[in-house]
C-alpha cells in the first residue's frame, strides 16, 4: 500500500529539485550503483526531445492501455487526473506507464497545458508523443521513446494512477517507478531515485561531482596522470 504522502521527504521539494537539477545522471546513476541498486536507468531510447532539456522531480504516475472503443467512461475521466496532480500541492514529474503501446502519441501540448497548471514541471513517457512544435516553444522538458502524429483516441486511454507502474529499463526488461521517486534525466537518459533513498543519494552524488572536480583540475595542470589516478581512484 501506497503511503498517505508520497511527497514528504526531509528536505522541501523544491530545494530537492534544485540540488538534483546541480547534478547529472551519471553521477546519480554511480551513487546508485554503489549502493546495490545498478537497475535505476530507464531504457536508452527514452531521451529529451530536446537535446538541452534537464528533468528533476517527483514522479506522479500514470498507467495507460491499449483500448480500441474510444470509452467514454474512460475518457471522462482524465480530468480528474490533473485533479489529483495539482492536489498534491509540489512541483512533480508527469511518469507515464503507456503499457508498451507504440500504435500513437500518449503525450502532446494539451497535456503539457494542463499538466503545468496543476504543477507539472516535465514528463517521462515511455510512449510517443505529438505537439513537439509547441512544447518546444513553451521549453516544456519531455523525454519519450519516438514522435507521432497519431491520435491516441480509440486507439489507447488514460487507465489509473498514482499506483507503481513500469517503465523500459537500460539493465533490466522494467524499472518499477512508484509515486514519490525522484527522477534525474539529461542528454545521457533517465535515473528512477527509490523514495526513501531521495536524500541520502543526492548527499552521495553532491561529493561525488565535488570530489570529480578535484581530480578533474589535478588532471588537467599534472603532468603525471598515472599519480593523480592512484591519489583518487578516478577517471
Amino acid at each position: 500500500m501506497l503511503m498517505s504522502n508520497p511527497y514528504a521527504y526531509p528536505l522541501p521539494v523544491p530545494e530537492l529539485i534544485e540540488r538534483y537539477r546541480a547534478t547529472y545522471s551519471g553521477a546519480v546513476y554511480d551513487v546508485l550503483d554503489e549502493m546495490g541498486y545498478p537497475n535505476q536507468a530507464l531504457a536508452p531510447d527514452i531521451k529529451p526531445v530536446d537535446r538541452a532539456w534537464t528533468l528533476a522531480g517527483p514522479a506522479f504516475t500514470m498507467k495507460g492501455i491499449p483500448e480500441p472503443t474510444g470509452d467514454p467512461d474512460l475518457r471522462a475521466r482524465r480530468i480528474h487526473m490533473f485533479e489529483a496532480m495539482k492536489a498534491t500541492g509540489v512541483p512533480i514529474i508527469d511518469v507515464r506507464d503507456c503499457s508498451f503501446d507504440t500504435q500513437a502519441a500518449h503525450y502532446g501540448e494539451m497535456n503539457a497545458t494542463v499538466g503545468s497548471a496543476c504543477g507539472v514541471i516535465g514528463a517521462v513517457v515511455d510512449g510517443g508523443s505529438r505537439d513537439t512544435r509547441f512544447l518546444l516553444e513553451r521549453d516544456f522538458p519531455l523525454f519519450c521513446r519516438y514522435l507521432s502524429p497519431v491520435e491516441a483516441v480509440k486507439r489507447w486511454s488514460y487507465y489509473d494512477w498514482q499506483n507503481t507502474v513500469s517503465l523500459r529499463g537500460a539493465l533490466t526488461s522494467t524499472v518499477p517507478v512508484s509515486p514519490g521517486d525522484f527522477l534525474v534525466g539529461d542528454l545521457d537518459g533517465v535515473v528512477v531515485v527509490p523514495r526513501e533513498l531521495v536524500v541520502d543519494v543526492l548527499r552521495q552524488a553532491e561529493e561525488l561531482i565535488r570530489h570529480e572536480d578535484v581530480v578533474r583540475e589535478e588532471f588537467l595542470v599534472s603532468d603525471d596522470p598515472v599519480g593523480v589516478y592512484r591519489r583518487h581512484g578516478r577517471l
